[in-house]
């Protein structure tokens, strides 16, 4: 496991199951662990890490399209 957040102390892995859970953004995956951002230097590594992540766990029948769209218009 790689820390991604040395401010709270967030793993890959940490962000990695919040992404499987249907989190998608930094964000939210920082607040559901427990303590949102603080300095925000790893946001846009974290991120990466979950779009990553929910590409992967929705495979191939989701390929193409963008990671919690779905959430976010209500399609």
């Amino acid at each position: 496991a790689m820390y991604v957040c040395s401010c709270n102390g967030y793993r890959d892995t940490d962000l990695r199951e919040v992404a499987r859970e249907g989190i998608s953004s930094a964000v939210e995956a920082y607040n559901a662990l427990g303590q949102g951002p603080c300095c925000g230097n790893c946001l846009e590594c974290a991120q990466q890490i979950i779009d990553e992540t929910r590409l992967e766990f929705a495979g191939p029948a989701s390929a193409g399209r963008r990671p919690g769209i779905e959430e976010r218009t209500g399609a």
